[in-house]
């Protein structure tokens, strides 16, 4: 008898710990696709002006597809474009992305991935589509902006909105076939392919810097493009882009392409690379041009492909003009702590692959929008910005490093 009772309360646990398990689980799940679509705000831009954005469609007819199925496709490029505008009060903000990318770009990350971060419709922007320039005729610097590999330039609306509120133009580059998915404007879709596809080798290395010449190469048509743009007194640019001063800069592989682009087009200025390794030939002839390095946590940099790059870092900085060479890392900082995903309250898993770093998110991205604007200001605009200054510096998570 004793025995069937101490038998039937183990069971009563067992069913009581099943429950409370089950619970638990179910709160859990529930509390993860509440966050999921929870509205979030993206940081507020720093500068004075209002923000509009736009998308374009660009085909380089001079130029066959290398990642596109269909052999003789032209090379094809969504362009985002990040700009002062007229402030419109009342107007309803441009979705972080339109209604079909989000849609495919959740999907790119399966149900249990996509929960485990914000969705894409729930983050709300402070640019309103479509909004007209400021009146006059003021002529606004022009960067252009490489995402890292299988993102898209809206993952960086952070850094790109604060840049635009202090007076520039900027156009991100969706590079078709690398990015996770692109949505062209009649419908289409086109979904990354993987770097591999450029070669036969079976070398990283050289698929690496075959991509990094494409992307490359993408930039300086988007330059041409924008050329045309400026003439064009029916655009919303026509008169109004600074092309003297063209800035390129990028993040991961985006960071690379800047450096490469730098090197081969002599209309870039200046150039950042946020946490990007380099490829291509400026890895062997340098830089002539002010450039900035901006990457991780440095005391991290342990293991030999490290290593690796911050020798590269180190011999093309060498090459710039004495006093415009920059190398600095954030403490705390991991490799997607450049995007918007360090905003979010729930990239659950970055975290789990030490992707996003101990520092704050918004912190970061902080400390990452302060040394855009202060480089670009400097080499753009003529405005020295003593943050370049080791003694400067009001972010002690940052290390300035002499290459």
């Amino acid at each position: 008898m004793r025995s069937r009772r101490r038998w039937q309360r183990l069971v009563r646990i067992i069913l009581l710990a099943l429950l409370i398990f089950v619970a638990l689980a179910m709160s859990g799940v529930a509390y993860v696709v509440i966050r999921h679509h929870q509205p979030l705000a993206l940081p507020a831009p720093t500068g004075p002006y209002a923000l509009g954005r736009s998308e374009y469609d660009l085909i380089d007819r001079s130029r066959d597809d290398p990642l596109a199925q269909v052999a003789g496709t032209k090379r094809e490029l969504v362009v985002w474009a990040w700009y002062p505008a007229m402030r419109m009060p009342g107007a309803p903000v441009a979705p972080y992305l339109p209604a079909k990318w989000a849609q495919l770009d959740d999907q790119q990350h399966g149900f249990i991935g996509a929960q485990l971060q914000q969705s894409d419709s729930s983050i709300q922007t402070h640019s309103v589509t479509d909004a007209p320039l400021p009146a006059g005729a003021t002529r606004y610097p022009v960067l252009i902006f490489e995402p890292g590999l299988s993102n898209l330039p809206t993952q960086y609306t952070t850094l790109l909105e604060d840049l635009a509120s202090h007076g520039y133009v900027i156009f991100g580059i969706t590079p078709t076939y690398s990015a996770g998915v692109v949505v062209f404007p009649d419908g289409r879709v086109a979904y990354g392919t993987g770097a591999g596809s450029l070669n036969t080798s079976g070398d990283p290395q050289v698929a690496a810097d075959q991509l990094v010449d494409l992307w490359s190469h993408d930039v300086s048509f988007v330059m041409d493009r924008l050329a045309g743009l400026n003439a064009d007194s029916g655009d919303r640019f026509g008169g109004r882009l600074d092309l003297d001063h063209f800035g390129v800069f990028g993040h991961s592989f985006g960071g690379a392409t800047a450096a490469e682009v730098c090197h081969m087009d002599a209309r870039c200025t200046a150039g950042i690379d946020l946490d990007g390794g380099l490829n291509g030939e400026v890895v062997y002839t340098g830089l002539t041009i002010p450039f900035l390095v901006m990457q991780h946590d440095l005391e991290a940099c342990s293991n030999a492909a490290c290593q690796t790059f911050e020798q590269d870092v180190h011999g093309v900085l060498r090459t710039v003009p004495s006093g415009e060479a920059y190398h600095l890392g954030i403490a705390g900082a991991k490799h997607f702590n450049f995007a918007d995903v360090a905003v979010p309250s729930l990239p659950f898993g970055l975290h789990l692959v030490r992707q996003v770093g101990s520092i704050d998110g918004v912190r970061g991205l902080e400390i990452v929008r302060a040394y855009n604007l202060a480089f670009f200001d400097t080499y753009l605009q003529g405005t020295p910005a003593p943050l370049l200054q080791k003694s400067a510096s009001p972010y002690p998570e940052v290390r300035l490093f002499t290459p």
